[in-house]
């Protein structure tokens, strides 16, 4: 008895695991190489990379975004890409705007906060022509508690967030801006004649 009810129960099991839909991971239809991160002078190194670790770790999160070619050369890469049918870019990460600032304590909290402001821009340019392709915006701004033992953790943790809130917002903007289509130029319309 126990043996059928097990039978049954397997039966069951496979049944359930069969009927589930099937889910394809979607195809890549771009490759990315981060190629630089531009900021002005008062932006340390720290923060550039940050940057540029953010905007890999959000494009491959995406399913539709690949970064796994290795090729030697330009020629190599394009012919990899053609061969894989993927369009290229490269993508360059410009620092508009970063500050951090030091405010008072919340009302009945001890802790200082520290305000870190981002706004920052990614463009890609398509491989291997290089022509511009797409430009996303992200604006971020995060407050957090920070302790005089603990600043720099606390102020690299709010300075990744920040930045991460930022480029995804860029990234999103962007893979909007790639998928739209073109508008079809406007046609302009010939007066018409007046009959006399």
């Amino acid at each position: 008895m126990k043996g059928s009810l097990f039978a049954t129960s397997l039966l069951a099991v496979a049944a359930t695991v069969a009927a589930a839909p099937i889910v394809h991971a979607a195809e890549p239809k771009y490759f990315f190489q981060i190629k630089e991160v531009t900021a002005g002078p008062e932006v340390d190194a720290g923060v550039k990379t940050q940057a540029a670790d953010a905007l890999k770790a959000e494009l491959a999160s995406r399913p539709e975004w690949a970064s796994d070619i290795q090729a030697s050369d330009p020629a190599a890469l394009a012919a990899e890409l053609t061969k894989r049918n993927l369009r290229g870019f490269e993508v360059k990460v410009r620092i508009e705007s970063f500050k951090q600032e030091m405010k008072d304590p919340r009302p009945g909290g001890r802790l200082k906060q520290l305000a870190v402001n981002v706004k920052l821009v990614i463009i890609g340019a398509t491989i291997p022509d290089a022509k511009m392709a797409f430009e996303g915006n992200g604006e971020a701004g995060v407050e957090a508690e920070v302790s005089e033992k603990r600043m720099a953790v606390d102020s690299e943790r709010a300075e990744k967030a920040a930045i991460k809130s930022a480029v995804k917002q860029a990234v999103e903007e962007a893979v909007i801006k790639l998928g739209a289509k073109p508008t079809p130029a406007p046609t302009a319309k010939k007066p018409a004649k007046k009959k006399t």
